[in-house]
């Protein structure tokens, strides 16, 4: 399934009473062995879980996976798409979500009574979806761009008839007051048509905006094309434009994702460098600060946007790679047991954010030390 925002609300829902597993894997293709080493840590923590896990949910669990070996071995294989993969499978009614990308996700298996999620999150911090207008005289390409696979998903097609405009050959004034041909005066008029035409195409974008969830919005072309797709998009489009002085009106989908990655990294980190610094001069009354103040509001459904920290304890980033996560199972060390406590403190939080219609943002930069890596804006 796509990873979308109602992806995420599907995920962040996912709850079970006799436990969701969660697995992870990270299929990186460099990495060698006689077999695929994530299947080697998949099959080993399965084995490890099943183990732990008491009676009854140890043979509900050993049913399930056996149930679901087909999805597990598609999971792992190392044809199958994505580089991070990941599998939800509600142990008792047997509901199940999967999801393949090309951004890595860290290897772990969690059973909980609601899924875990912070790894996902984690990786919409440097994938989550981009749109990108592709500009030039034959119209306009749409692509979507998420987590290292870019797709065409539309396109608008520059059609002008001038069967019957006139066409004058010679000097276009003896005056002096210009120095044009009427060829050139004709190429003007076909470059103002199709000026307006990309200007109209603001209500087919923010269409495509909404459906495909797009926080920035690239668009990419001649200087003159650009500025006449973006002028209508000022007021009232809800996500940043990034101009681009790029011309990739002939290239791929996947040539077009490559060009474009670093304008695309750079405007991520503007965009949370600028949420940072409004967070910063909000004042008080507009924000919370730390956990505690955090989920105060959230309770209240009073929190705007929740904000965490990418590399903070909330995203579950201090939690050893291949841990299996279960409450028959006891961390080994207190800083991951802390760690695991953190990261579902953060999923929580999520799921309350989401669920009172408000904006999750994974920030790759700081909040600053007071904050504690979580903070949010607020509604009232």
């Amino acid at each position: 399934m796509p990873m979308d925002r109602e992806t995420q609300l599907k995920l962040v829902n996912l709850r079970d009473d006799a436990g969701v597993l969660s697995l992870y894997v990270n299929a990186d293709p460099r990495q060698e062995g006689s077999q695929p080493p994530w299947k080697t840590r998949l099959d080993q923590g399965l084995k490890q879980l099943i183990e732990a896990v008491d009676n009854p949910t140890r043979s509900i669990l050993g049913r399930r996976v056996e149930e679901m070996k087909l999805d597990i071995e598609q999971l792992v294989r190392p044809g199958a798409p994505g580089v991070g993969r990941a599998l939800f499978v509600a142990l008792d009614s047997g509901r199940s979500y999967s999801v393949a990308m090309q951004t890595p996700l860290t290897d772990r298996i969690a059973l909980a009574p609601r899924s875990h999620i912070s790894p996902m999150f984690g990786a919409w911090a440097e994938g989550a979806p981009v749109g990108v207008a592709v500009v030039d005289g034959k119209g306009m390409r749409l692509l979507d761009v998420r987590f290292g696979l870019c797709e065409e998903v539309s396109g608008l097609h520059f059609e002008l008839d001038t069967s019957e405009w006139r066409v004058m050959k010679g000097p276009a004034s003896q005056r002096g007051a210009s120095s044009y041909t009427q060829y050139d005066l004709f190429d003007f008029r076909v470059a103002e048509h199709l000026q307006k035409f990309l200007a109209a195409a603001h209500s087919t974008i923010e269409e495509h905006a909404t459906t495909f969830g797009w926080e920035l919005l690239v668009v990419t072309g001649d200087p003159e094309l650009v500025e006449a797709a973006s002028k209508s998009l000022r007021n009232g489009f809800k996500a940043e434009v990034v101009p681009s002085k790029l011309v990739l009106s002939q290239a791929t989908p996947a040539q077009i994702e490559e060009a474009l990655a670093p304008e695309i990294a750079a405007a991520r980190a503007q965009r949370d460098g600028k949420l940072a610094a409004d967070f910063a001069e909000a004042g008080p009354k507009k924000t919370a600060l730390g956990s505690e103040e955090v989920l105060d509001a959230l309770q209240e459904g009073r929190v705007d946007r929740l904000l965490i920290e990418r590399d903070s304890v909330w995203s579950g980033r201090r939690i050893p790679e291949g841990s299996v996560l279960a409450d028959a199972i006891a961390p080994g060390e207190a800083e991951v047991a802390s760690a695991i406590a953190d990261a579902q403190l953060g999923e929580a939080m999520i799921e309350m954010a989401l669920s009172s219609d408000a904006k999750v943002s994974i920030l790759a930069g700081g909040l600053g030390k007071q904050v504690g890596g979580v903070g949010a804006f607020l509604r009232w």
